[in-house]
């Protein structure tokens, strides 16, 4: 980014990235509301669907209608699951798309008056590093499993899973055991799933943001997307 030295130029380019830094600000607090928002209604749902599940076996005794009727609810709501946690994923990308606007906004902020640089949080290789032993910014490749979207992935596929079990105790008559194994089986398959589209979607936004920002002078000094950080004075991820 050119540094225009004309002071009217300037002054708008000041008040444009004030207003753009205030749109970003608010779109991610979007991003986090949507993301609790369709957390909260599929939580809601699943513990609805327990409930009518636990009543139907009581009056039932856990005889043909309970199954029946758990079999005809559970797969919608493991549906709703599948779409809550796809679009949390999409949040989550879209989230640090305008946390890395908001970074190089900042970043020209300090270059305009290098002394007030101390009083914004450190972007630097440097001060990178120090987030990093305060444990800030995790580098951890299990920081992907405390997510939304994780939570969410490892519950349905538990909803999956106890959708096979009983399927297969009312359909193949199979044993409490069998089924139970075989509902950990499917449960396990569904969230090595969901898990590995995560980090492959996260993986594949972490290459392409950099190239949304060409101008070389405008990336973060020092910052590496993927939590760690790159050679000082490098200008670009590791």
């Amino acid at each position: 980014m050119d540094e225009s030295t004309d002071p009217l130029a300037r002054q708008m380019a000041l008040t444009a990235l004030t207003t753009e830094h205030f749109n970003l600000q608010t779109a991610r607090m979007g991003t986090i509301s949507e993301a609790n928002g369709r957390s909260s209604l599929y939580l809601g749902t699943l513990s609805s669907a327990v409930i009518a599940i636990a009543f139907i076996g009581q009056a039932s005794e856990l005889g043909g209608a309970f199954y029946l009727f758990a079999l005809t609810l559970l797969p919608p709501v493991f549906l709703l699951g599948v779409f809550t946690y796809l679009r949390l994923v999409q949040t989550s990308i879209e989230d640090l798309v305008f946390t890395v606007g908001s970074f190089r906004i900042r970043e020209y902020f300090v270059r305009i008056d290098p002394a007030a640089a101390p009083y914004f949080p450190p972007t630097d290789a440097e001060g990178i590093r120090l987030l990093q032993r305060m444990g800030v910014l995790s580098t951890s490749p299990m920081q992907t499993l405390l997510t939304a979207s994780s939570m969410v992935a490892c519950i349905n596929a538990i909803v999956g899973g106890v959708t096979a079990g009983l399927a297969a105790r009312s359909l193949l008559d199979v044993s409490v055991a069998v089924a139970a194994v075989a509902g950990a089986v499917v449960a396990t398959a569904f969230a090595a799933v969901f898990l590995t589209y995560q980090v492959r979607r996260f993986r594949r936004a972490n290459e392409v943001i950099p190239e949304l920002f060409t101008s070389a002078g405008a990336r973060l000094p020092g910052w590496d997307l993927r939590g760690g950080s790159s050679k000082p004075g490098s200008g670009t991820p590791d």
